[in-house]
């Protein structure tokens, strides 16, 4: 009778493992990394879109130039702070068709950047298929006149502002006229910067 107990509690035992195995393999733990919260910032994207309306405010050749846009490259904050290699530094993210497609991190390539750029937003707007392409092949991108970029620092009708990549640079004042870019990297965040 003994052993007949201990039978029937093996056998409990045996069916309750086989039907947790079983349980298991139907439905599985969804892996606590399922989703990447390296390519999500929400406060980011709430940032980079007040930052693109704020453009189109500050300057309606931004509303214009946007509109028909490839993408849109948009720093939020470019800040000029000491702890930064290079002097100044921030991060942003691409826009295409109206949703956050990337984020990319911008700096210095030398600490003496010109009065005028540090602490501002920064708008690139990308107006043929080949120089958005650039910008998202991953390879190191030089903002400046090797670049195409042209600066937007007074406001103009934009059927006349002419160049491949047009930049917007702003704060809470206006656009920032006598503004060079030409010191500035940029690359997508989730690599190393260039070399």
């Amino acid at each position: 009778m003994h052993n007949t107990r201990l039978t029937l509690r093996g056998k409990k035992v045996a069916a309750m493992a086989i039907a947790a195995v079983i349980i298991g393999v139907i439905s599985p733990i969804p892996p606590a990394h399922s989703a990447d919260k390296t390519t999500q910032d929400p406060t980011l994207d709430a940032a980079v879109m007040a930052s693109l309306d704020k453009c189109r405010q500050v300057s309606p050749s931004c509303g214009s130039t946007t509109q028909g846009a490839y993408g849109v490259l948009v720093f939020p904050k470019v800040t000029k702070a000491d702890v930064i290699i290079g002097g100044a530094g921030g991060k942003g993210a691409l826009v295409e068709n109206g949703k956050i497609t990337g984020y990319y991190s911008i700096g210095a390539a030398s600490a003496g950047i010109q009065l005028g750029v540090e602490n501002a937003s920064q708008v690139y707007v990308f107006r043929t298929a080949d120089s958005l392409a650039h910008l998202k092949s991953g390879s190191d991108w030089k903002v400046g006149a090797d670049a195409g970029v042209t600066v937007v620092s007074t406001e103009a009708n934009s059927s006349s502002i002419t160049g491949n990549i047009l930049a917007y640079v702003f704060n809470t004042t206006g656009l920032q006229a006598g503004v060079s870019l030409d010191v500035f990297d940029v690359w997508k965040t989730s690599g190393s910067r260039p070399s």
